[in-house]
This record gives structure tokens, C-alpha cells and sequence, in this order.
């Protein structure tokens, strides 16, 4: 099953504010993989990781500049969610699952 889906459409403007909405996607993990190995998000957009496995996973994000973001243990079942507000190219990865990686840009 998978589960990518885009909530609000990058370009949509509120209504009578005149600024963009911020989409959110979700991308499931499945078999010990990312549903997806590559996404493109607007900055502003939050991706959201669904632990559909029966396992813990540990999902740190590095970014642009090298920073390492770790969202911590992920039990089966949980959501864990990530902001990417700076354009450029991250590295999401789980550190208990070596081959588990996900590339995001960000434009």
C-alpha cells in the first residue's frame, strides 16, 4: 500500500490572506524501506514518516548545510513529522536500518 499524497497543492493561496499554503505529505515505511527514494517539496512543506512496520526505526535527516536532525525512536504504528524550511538537497536515513535512506529537495 502506499501511502504518498499531497494535502495542499504547493501553489494554493489562502483565501484572504494571499500567501502560499504549505503541502504535507506522508511517506510510509514498509519492509524496511522508504515507500519512495526521492521527493521534491517547496520550502515550508512538512513531510510526515508512517511506521508501518512491525519494527522501531530512527529516522535522522541531514541537512543542506550538514546538520543532522535525529526525530528519534519511531515505534510501529507512529507518525514522526519534519518541517524542511531551507531549499536544497537532504539525506533522510534510519540509523538502526542502514538501507533505509530517502533523498528530499527542496526547491
Amino acid at each position: 500500500m502506499k501511502h504518498l499524497w499531497l494535502a495542499a497543492g504547493a501553489g494554493a493561496v489562502l483565501a484572504g490572506v494571499g500567501g502560499a499554503l504549505a503541502a504535507s505529505q506522508t511517506i510510509d515505511q514498509i519492509g524496511l524501506v522508504f515507500t519512495v527514494r526521492h521527493v521534491e517539496v517547496q520550502a515550508g512543506d512538512t513531510l510526515t514518516f508512517a511506521n508501518m512496520d512491525d519494527v522501531v526505526h530512527d529516522i535522522a535527516i541531514t541537512t543542506p548545510s550538514g546538520d543532522e536532525n535525529d526525530l528519534g525512536m519511531q515505534k510501529p504504528g507512529v507518525d514522526l513529522s519534519y518541517k524542511f524550511d531551507q531549499q536544497g538537497h537532504y539525506k533522510v536515513r534510519c540509523n538502526i536500518h542502514p538501507s533505509m535512506k530517502l533523498d528530499v529537495t527542496v526547491d
